[in-house]
Formats: C-alpha cells, structure tokens, sequence
C-alpha cells in the first residue's frame, strides 16, 4: 500500500476548451502532484527508555507534531506547491528513572520527494541521517540522556523546477545539526527498499 501511495505514476491529462467564436482549441496541463514523505525509525530499546515526538513541516508549510507509538512512523502528504521546504525533526526526551541496562540505541530520521521536471522526466530524492550506522550502546540513566539529546534535524527546500537545497528547520527545540545530508543517494534507496522498490536508477 505505502509503495502505491508513493511511487504510483503521474499521467498528465489535457483538457480542450472550444470558444463560441471560432474553432480554434486551447490545451492546458493540470498542476502536477508532489509527493512529500517522512520515515522516523528507531530501535526497539529507544521506545523502552524514552519518549519520540515527532516534529514536521506539512504540505502547506505548517508544523505539525504526533507522538511515535511504534518503531515506525510514516508519513506522505500531497501538494501541487513549489518551492516548498520539508523538515523532520524526532524530539527524544528520556523516560523518568531509566534503569541500568545494556540499551542498543538507533533512530533513522529521513524525508524525501518525488517531483516532476521541466523535461517531462521525474525526480526522486532522499535525505537524513545514515540507515546504515551502527547503534549506540548505552547503560546508564546518563548515557541514554546524552544520546537522547543528540538526533539530528532534516530540512531542505525544493525548488520550482524540482531541485532541492539543504536549509535549517527550526521546531523550536532542536540544535539545528542537520543529518548528513551527503548522504542522499544512500537514503534514497534505503527509501526504494523500505517500499519494495528495487531499481536503484529511481534514484
């Protein structure tokens, strides 16, 4: 289902309007749809020790929170605006008397679009932190606080023509460290695989 919501294709339709005076006919395209989509995962230990919201920039430019109940948060949203800015931000605030233990903590916080191109083609891109990095151990009440107080901030802006930019995205609480943003083309087809697509040339 989430494969369909973001991948499905686009097929621009045109539409012919006739005037009464002559018979002369005018073509115009309907906006085209961009897909804005959010993934915030984390470890199973994360959820024992500590409290995920999620901060996020909606498809109009709002920013909006929801609290994280599962490993996994998704989110994708429609809008036929550009330029538009995405930002994903997973505000992790430690559980009260978090006990000694041996804790294996991981978030992947990423953000993506799909937009159409001036050449008729499609781009598809990915940003966010390193799926593929190792988690941090942690046993003690401190440790956890510390890497709590560590996960990275997602923003860029998309252009008009399709292209985006790394920015900064304030939620009011975050440190403004963006995740690796270098990162794009790994991201991206962690993003292909998480929805079951795997032609790495999407990217």
């Amino acid at each position: 289902m989430l494969a369909a919501i973001l991948f499905c294709g686009y097929t621009v339709t045109w539409l012919s309007a006739c005037s009464s005076d002559n018979d002369d006919k005018t073509e115009t395209p309907q906006e085209q749809t961009v897909k804005m989509f959010y993934v915030v995962e984390v470890s199973d230990d994360v959820l024992k020790v500590a409290d995920v919201e999620v901060n996020y920039v909606d498809q109009t430019g709002a920013k909006q929170k929801e609290v994280m109940t599962s490993k996994k948060w998704i989110k994708a949203l429609d809008t036929k605006t550009l330029p538009l800015t995405e930002g994903l931000w997973a505000k992790i605030t430690p559980k009260s008397a978090v006990a000694s233990g041996n804790y294996q903590l991981k978030v992947i916080t990423a953000a993506g679009y799909e937009a159409p191109l001036a050449n008729g083609k499609k781009i598809f891109d990915g940003y966010g932190s390193d799926p593929e990095a190792a988690p941090t151990a942690a046993q003690t009440a401190e440790e956890v606080a510390a890497w709590c107080a560590k996960s990275p901030t997602v923003g860029f802006t998309v252009s008009k023509e399709g292209y985006a930019k790394k920015t900064s995205v304030d939620f009011g609480g975050n440190d403004g460290e963006n995740a690796d943003n270098g990162l794009a083309t790994s991201i991206c087809r962690w993003f292909l695989e998480f929805v079951g697509d795997d032609n790495p040339d999407d990217c």
